[in-house]
């Protein structure tokens, strides 16, 4: 077998494929895919779809044993510019309970990287090499219970090969992701990165990610000094309709406090208290309660639904005015 570089190839493993940019001690290649990024991969894990239509001499071939690229070096751009450096978890459409990770580089540095996982006070080597800027990795695909619950630690060496560059500190970053969140299809968002749906945990964020964190903080501050200033009696109040009773259920208006809760922690305390206003207005005829379960992943409002048709089957419900509301609460008419 005989591959040139500027051959098209297909990926055996995976979606995707692209051109040919190099080969590498006789059994690994990198190609370039339609994103501009470098993917290493085995020789044998690609097929050719297309060879070079240009004539090459016999130098510019590649043997699977030539030695010839490993005088291979990498163009800098001359801008260092940012560093940016994520960990991406896509799911496995063949396999339903596995994801791929993949360690993408959106630099113009070259990293020297090291990912363990934590074992009590120890950790074990996981992943370990180098990534060349402007490059995504396919480290591994895991099965999700695998990953639940441990936690991984990150260490990254920033440097430029021929280019000078402001001093980067060593960087440590640490991160444990749930099981169930892996399950969840709403974890998975389009990115710039991957052609499938996401998860993407950021190690060295760029100053766009940085900011975003920052109005982020800035807007839940603001959030809490203002519901600070607001009188309890927010929590549930009446409108002007003494007919009607508005509640709303966002954990953020029931308690003051939620750090250590779970998400079905929360899910469970935003249901008793929709169970506790039920049973409190269940013999008041006619009444009209507005329950504000906002939109969010649908959770909470398809688990009310159950309760209502389960325990409630007597009394009617609507989703309440969309004009006030849009699709963020249900009415229920005792």
């Amino acid at each position: 077998m005989k591959i040139s570089v500027g051959d098209k190839v297909r990926f055996l493993n995976e979606i995707g494929g692209g051109t040919v940019s190099r080969v590498e001690e006789g059994k690994l290649i990198y190609v370039l895919d339609d994103d501009g990024f470098e993917v290493p991969t085995l020789i044998n894990e690609v097929v050719v779809v297309g060879k070079k239509v240009e004539e090459e001499s016999d130098d510019s071939a590649v043997s699977l044993d030539a030695s010839a690229q490993n005088t291979y070096q990498f163009e800098e751009s001359d801008e260092a510019g940012e560093p940016k450096l994520l960990l991406a978890f896509a799911r496995d459409e063949d396999l339903s309970g596995n994801v791929k990770l993949y360690l993408i580089n959106d630099s113009n540095y070259f990293v020297f990287y090291t990912i363990g996982r934590m074992d009590k006070s120890v950790v074990n080597n996981a992943y370990h090499g180098l990534i060349e800027p402007n490059t995504k990795i396919h480290l591994d695909t895991l099965a999700i219970n695998f990953v639940d619950g441990i936690e991984y630690v990150c260490q990254f060496l920033l440097y430029r090969q021929s280019k000078p560059y402001d001093l980067q500190q060593p960087v440590s970053h640490s991160f444990k992701l749930a099981g169930a969140k892996l399950l969840k299809e709403s974890s998975y968002q389009s990115n710039d990165y991957l052609e499938d749906k996401a998860l993407i945990i950021y190690l060295i964020k760029g100053v766009f990610e940085k900011k975003l964190e920052e109005l982020s903080h800035a807007e839940i501050n603001k959030a809490l000094i203002q519901k600070e200033q607001q009188p309890n009696t927010l929590k549930q109040r009446k409108k002007d309709n003494k007919e009607m009773l508005e509640v709303d259920l966002h954990i953020h208006a029931l308690l003051d406090d939620t750090r250590g809760m779970s998400n079905k922690e929360i899910l469970e305390y935003q249901l008793a208290k929709f169970n506790e206003i039920m049973e409190a207005n269940k013999n008041n005829k006619n009444k009209k309660i507005v329950f504000i379960h906002g939109k969010g992943n649908g959770v909470l409002k398809s688990e009310i639904i159950k309760t209502l048709k389960k325990k409630y089957t007597w009394h009617n419900y609507q989703d309440a005015s969309f004009k006030e509301y849009g699709f963020g609460a249900t009415m229920v008419i005792i």
